[in-house]
């Protein structure tokens, strides 16, 4: 090996030889208990970023065991096309670079250009998705927009179409000016934003100088005014409902109404309404039958039967111009600053337009009743648990979900309309004619679906459910699905509902919900706040594996992860010190090690790290069974760090020449390769290769668990108490200034004849780890040399002065430690006469106090006779 590690070398060829090997290419035939996943599909619009490191390194780190275990494992890559997002960025990009929009080149050009788009970001994902070396199988890759894929988006919205579960309607929706599309409600995210409330006097047409005045925060808006609401219990204003208004700058004569919706404490009491441009003003207009005026456009220009000089201007333009009107007027009684939430596209921030129009529909009412009772039964069990209140927060609260977007990017919509009769037909296969007419002239739906329509189809559309393959029947329902919090409602209820619905069976079995990565201020990481990281950089200066294990031992399930430069170096560390450790290994072999070790001629040390390493492979198998991936890292790394190399490698050196010491040796850093794999692919690799047994690479061999052969309880209770005496003697050793390299001689003095003679045996570890030239354990002090004192688990420790400067130092020490035990006895005597503390208190907690007293009395006793020798 060479001394120094070099992750960019080591990691650099294995991924490629690990996928040419098809180590992680599934068997549909085989009869091995399946484990399955599908990736969650990165989005076509460029390359990833630490939230995909995170969201894909857990559920590497669990199939990697799962596939040592013996499982018949299938992870599933893909990518998605991701409609919305990929059509702005690429729009983005063609006005930018080309001076160009898609309607310039046309759907057939602009579509090439996107898939050209697509097959460039595609390559640099999987790029980036090699460096992390995820155990995908690639022969199984999908894109949401194969043909295949396309296959299964049409035959379920025929059958839904057919179902009567989805149909097309007229109401209102939510619109993005910017991305020229309508949202679901999920894809609108409300921001509290600080703005005007401007109180507009209506004057009344039939009393000269009377007005009604409402309060609104879109001045621009009442140009599409068709009525002003008041509460019919509201005693200002029941005497007038019924009569009308003049509309200010327009000259349109409009009705007071009554409607119970109003509320009599905002504003006025009075609020204007303006069906076509706000959702309650939509549901008062439906209820009194009300007709609607348009007055902004899809692209929030002004529009429709509005003064010459307002149209074409954009909303907030034409709010300023009406305010200058009113003005003029005198129709503005007053302004108010006034703080309120306003809806905004969660792709690209712009504040969206209330709109109304025809959109298809699907009613999720009905769908989303078994989607709920499986998670109720536990045959979904989200991971924390408390993430299922929110998936039945929404669920319980669903509304009809609008799946048409207005996009070129995307699965079109499965609709035909006649020309000639305007009959509508939803078909898998395009009509040649009209079912109705038989007029050939037919055309399609210019909508596209909802990227998340086919997103929610992942789990069983990637797997042949439309054919009934033979990867359907082997590996659907998958195992689990790890994704963010943050597309619960996106993504998992939806996935849940359309696998329930289709397939009769869930889509997977458990949902491992993993945080968010946020910056050093707590920020979430995202291109637009120009925080975001990408992996690949990371990994160019640390190593993947630094990543993985950064990543893996923060992620504590359903927790956000403060991202760090220096944690990375300092797991980038922990790789050098498994690099080291592991080197100083295999250089003290000598090719005579084989696992058939003979524990009969094993040393204590020896029976301590196998009886110490084997409860850390119970623990760390019951962590990862229950997903605790982080722990699970925290525990292997303690133990790699603190005990296998600061002690087993320092014991072992005495033993080195013992053949068993050596095969334990050999036999502990295989283990621990292991145990490490899933979280540090490449280096555990590199270095099974070089104590390779039996299987070609790590990931072929059997994942470790406990076994009843390697418990030695009193070796490992011996060892821990020799390691204490050690830490003892170090610490006494430096808080006294003894220069560490110094060779002195050192007395032990114990009470119990058991550990004085466990610790004798025991004596060539003591000297080598404390740099005693010779130990002797006592019975007396007395008759010794006077010397620096430590005291630990009743055994006492004496390093002689070397002069009479040392002494006087050690006893100015011993009365300051004297005098604190003395104040720590003091306040549990205290506490202990206090009758309502022991009365009160918990009766352990009692019990410890007494105990902790007679300690303290003991300590005060020893530190005095030391104090007294020493004087």
């Amino acid at each position: 090996m060479e001394k120094s590690y070099n992750y960019k070398e080591t990691e650099q060829n294995w991924y490629e030889i690990w996928v040419k090997n098809d180590l992680f290419k599934a068997n549909n035939k085989s009869e091995v208990i399946p484990f399955s996943m599908v990736l969650p599909p990165p989005n076509v619009t460029g390359s990833l970023h630490m939230g995909h490191a995170l969201t894909f390194t857990i559920p590497d780190i669990i199939n990697r065991r799962k596939i040592m275990q013996g499982f018949n494992t299938l992870w599933l890559p893909g990518v998605d096309h991701a409609g919305i997002a990929t059509q702005m960025v690429v729009e983005k990009y063609l006005k930018q670079e080309k001076g160009l929009t898609k309607e310039d080149l046309g759907r057939e050009k602009f579509l090439k250009f996107i898939w050209d788009w697509k097959n460039e970001s595609e390559k640099q994902i999987i790029k980036q998705i090699d460096k992390l070396g995820l155990s995908l199988d690639w022969t199984r890759m999908k894109f949401t927009l194969d043909d295949d894929m396309k296959k299964v988006v049409v035959k379920v919205f025929v059958q839904l179409y057919k179902e009567g579960k989805i149909y097309q309607g007229t109401y209102m929706v939510n619109r993005c000016p910017s991305c020229k599309t309508v949202l679901s409600d999920l894809e609108v995210d409300h921001k509290e934003i600080h703005s005007k409330l401007y109180y507009i006097k209506y004057p009344l047409k039939n009393k000269l100088n009377s007005f009604v005045v409402v309060a609104t925060t879109r001045p621009e808006t009442m140009l599409g005014d068709i009525a002003v609401a008041v509460n019919p219990e509201d005693d200002r204003y029941k005497n007038i409902i019924g009569e009308e208004l003049i509309l200010p700058l327009t000259n349109r004569v409009i009705k007071i109404i009554g409607d119970k919706q109003v509320d009599k404490d905002f504003g006025t009491g009075a609020v204007k309404i303006t069906p076509a441009h706000d959702p309650n003003d939509y549901d008062i207009a439906l209820r009194h039958n009300l007709e609607s005026v348009t007055v902004i456009d899809h692209n929030a220009k002004m529009t429709g039967p509005v003064q010459e000089k307002f149209i074409g201007l954009n909303r907030f333009e034409c709010r300023e111009e009406v305010i200058k009107d009113l003005k003029k007027l005198n129709l503005i009684e007053k302004e108010e600053n006034y703080i309120h939430n306003v809806g905004h596209c969660h792709r690209c921030e712009t504040m969206i337009e209330p709109d109304i129009s025809k959109q298809w529909f699907l009613k999720t009412s009905e769908i989303a009743e078994p989607a709920i009772e499986v998670v109720e039964k536990n045959k979904v069990v989200f991971i924390p648990d408390k993430w299922k209140k929110v998936y039945f927060n929404w669920m319980f609260n669903i509304k009809d979900w609008c799946i048409s977007r207005q996009l070129w990017w995307g699965h079109r919509i499965p609709a035909y309309y006649c020309s000639k009769c305007g009959e509508i037909m939803v078909e898998e296969e395009r009509p040649e004619k009209c079912s109705n007419c038989i007029s050939t002239e037919i055309s399609q739906d210019e909508d596209v679906l909802d990227t998340w329509f086919s997103s929610a189809l992942w789990p069983f559309s990637t797997l042949g459910w439309n054919v009934n393959s033979e990867d359907f029947k082997t590996y659907y329902p998958t195992s689990i699905m790890a994704t963010g919090f943050d597309i619960i409602f996106f993504w998992v209820a939806r996935m849940i509902m359309m696998g329930v619905h289709f397939t009769g069976e869930v889509p997977f079995r458990e949902v491992l919900i993993n945080g968010l990565i946020r910056d050093g201020k707590g920020q979430k990481m995202s291109k637009t706040k120009n925080n975001a990281i990408d992996p690949l950089d990371v990994i160019d200066k640390f190593g993947s594996d630094a990543l993985r294990f950064t990543l893996a031992i923060q992620a504590v399930p359903g927790m956000d992860i403060s991202f760090s430069m220096n944690r990375i170096k300092g797991y980038k560390t922990f790789a050098n010190k498994i690099w080291n450790a592991s080197r100083y290994v295999i250089m003290n072999l000598r090719g005579d090690e084989d696992f058939d070790i003979d524990f009969e001629k094993t040393t204590d040390t020896d029976k301590w790290i196998l009886n110490f390493l084997n409860n850390i492979i119970e623990k760390v198998n019951d962590l990862m069974d229950n997903y605790r991936t982080n722990e699970a890292a925290d525990l292997i790394y303690h133990f790699f760090w603190h005990e296998y190399c600061d002690w087993y490698l320092e014991f072992a050196k005495n033993d080195i020449d013992n053949i068993d010491t050596r095969k334990v040796l050999k036999f502990t850093l295989f283990r621990l390769l292991q145990l490490l794999h899933p979280f540090m692919p490449f280096i555990t690799e590199e270095i099974y290769q070089k104590i390779k047994i039996g299987k070609d690479f790590l990931i072929q061999t059997k994942f470790p668990s406990f076994s009843s052969k390697m418990v030695f309880i009193d070796e490992y209770k011996d060892i821990e108490l020799l390691k204490k005496i050690i830490m003892e003697t170090r610490k006494t050793r430096t808080e006294n200034r003894i220069d560490p390299n110094k060779k002195i001689d050192i007395y032990l003095k114990s009470e119990s004849e058991k550990e004085r003679k466990i610790i004798s045996n025991l004596l060539i570890y003591f000297d080598f780890l404390t740099k005693s030239i010779k130990t002797e354990i006592k019975d007396d002090f007395s008759n010794l040399p006077k010397g620096f004192r430590g005291i630990c688990l009743g055994w006492e420790i004496l390093l002689p002065f070397s002069n009479n400067g040392d002494r006087l130092e050690e006893l100015k020490r011993l009365k300051k430690e004297f005098d604190k035990v003395k104040n720590q006895i003091k306040k549990l005597r205290e506490n202990l006469s206090n009758k309502d503390f022991v009365t009160k208190a918990p009766e352990s907690i009692v019990s410890d106090f007494k105990k902790n007293l007679q300690v303290f009395i003991d300590k005060k006793e020893k530190i005095q006779k030391t104090i007294s020798d020493l004087s």
